[in-house]
């Protein structure tokens, strides 16, 4: 099977169009040129496979070999097939590969508390908006408060 082919084939048993392809895969790619390496009208480098295999977790022997590794991808749970369509999920997995074992027990903790959705006392999200922006806006609050 040609290179053009095993990248569309992933692709598509990722459940993903070309322009989500090119977003997933590290660095600028359009994803008018996903479709040119599907149809074998451009040939990637070997450092794009690489960037693309990183992106989807696949090695790069991949797209040399048979079609062995993708029917073994069939095999695998939903949770996991979802990892390899989110690569900010696979950035944090490859991360805490490189964590010892108590590093590793304070992100599972973290991990637990974030999805208990409780906040913990003192403590203030993200997500929530910041009521002063900056200072000059809050000394523009303290001076219309006094008046």
């Amino acid at each position: 099977m040609k290179i053009g082919n095993r990248i569309r084939k992933l692709r598509k048993r990722l459940g993903l169009t070309q322009k989500e392809f090119a977003g997933c895969v590290p660095g600028k790619i359009d994803y008018t040129y996903i479709g040119k390496m599907e149809r074998d009208q451009q040939y990637p480098s070997i450092k794009m496979l690489q960037k693309i295999g990183m992106a989807f977790s696949v090695p790069l022997s991949y797209f040399f070999e048979d079609d062995d590794f993708l029917n073994s991808s069939k095999l695998l749970p939903i949770d996991i097939k979802d990892l390899l369509k989110d690569t900010r999920k696979q950035d944090l997995l490859r991360t805490t590969q490189t964590l010892n074992t108590q590093d590793l027990d304070l992100v599972m903790q973290i991990i637990n508390i974030l999805t208990q959705k409780k906040p913990l006392e003192g403590l203030q999200l993200a997500e929530s908006p910041l009521e002063y922006p900056d200072i000059e806006d809050k000394k523009k609050k303290d001076l219309t408060d006094t008046v």
